[in-house]
């Protein structure tokens, strides 16, 4: 479904993505992690045509979209639903009209909006709501109405931009579990999130983005796994300590390492407290790296 085959893009000094390689199919359900500022709205722009690749190749359903030109990007573009963690709703339109009006910029007729756009309400739970406008629904409700909106025109990927951000957590789980079943239901789901909770309850696919490097892609936690009496800590930016001889604890760190084996993962007794930090300002040089 998205192929991103050796991307590259750079914003003149500053680096969006390096060399990187992901390979999401058809029906898949997408994590997409990293610390501000490590390329992940890289990513989501380059699948948006938005940007353009400075090398490697993107296949979006099949199309190799570095290679299309602009007048066929409204086409592809059609293909992508996208949910925002603002809800960027009509404010003087109801709930119906919100949604059809996704389907009347495309020029959709009348008969297909009167009922494609109740069947959508349907299903993610508002359609008792259509005739209220936003300014009356709660957070959740205005994020069902986002993700209906996305939905309307039957796009074969749906991008959510942190659209679980401006929720409480019990309202989180909700949209969360709505967005699972429109991913049981045959649509690829790709979710920007730093939501540590959410992401460890799902248990997806988890691609992490580090300084524009795909770091890891593995099903599981957002990035904390139990391994006997030790734990796994990913952090962005830490190299990885898996021997005992250099075990993070020790704080013997190699300099020939950091680079070829960056952004994986440490292996340490859990530390806690001031001890944490620390072993983290340590690693980090008392830099400006985000760390959760």
């Amino acid at each position: 479904m998205i192929i991103f085959n050796n991307v590259t893009k750079k914003y003149g000094d500053n680096v969006g993505l390096i060399d990187a390689s992901v390979h999401i199919k058809s029906g898949d359900f997408v994590f997409l992690v990293g610390p501000s500022g490590a390329g992940k709205t890289t990513f989501i722009r380059l699948i948006l045509k938005e940007i353009d690749p400075d090398s490697g190749r993107i296949i979006l359903a099949g199309k190799d979209i570095t290679k299309i030109g602009r007048r066929e990007i409204p086409a592809i573009r059609q293909k992508i639903g996208m949910v925002f963690q603002d809800f960027r709703l009509l404010e003087k339109k109801t709930v119906y009209e919100n949604v059809a009006f996704a389907m009347e910029v495309l020029h959709k007729s009348k008969r297909e909006i009167r009922e494609r756009v109740p069947y959508v309400l349907d299903l993610v739970d508002i359609k008792d709501k259509a005739n209220r406008y936003p300014a009356e629904l709660s957070a959740g409700e205005q994020q069902r109405v986002g993700i209906a909106r996305a939905l309307v025109n039957k796009p074969r990927v749906l991008i959510c931009d942190e659209p679980t951000g401006n929720l409480d957590p019990i309202t989180a789980m909700d949209i969360m579990a709505l967005l699972e079943q429109i991913n049981i239901r045959g649509t690829t789901v790709l979710m920007v999130t730093h939501a540590k909770d959410i992401v460890d309850k799902m248990n997806k696919r988890v691609v992490a983005i580090d300084q524009g490097h795909i770091v890891r892609d593995e099903e599981g936690s957002y990035g904390y796994k139990q391994q006997g009496t030790e734990d796994d800590l990913y952090v962005p930016g830490f190299t990885s300590f898996t021997d005992d001889p250099i075990k993070a604890r020790t704080m013997q760190l190699d300099p020939e390492l950091t680079e070829s084996i960056r952004g994986k993962t440490i292996s340490m007794d859990p530390p806690t407290g001031d001890e944490l930090y620390s072993i983290l300002d340590e690693y980090l040089d008392g830099g400006d790296d985000s760390y959760e």
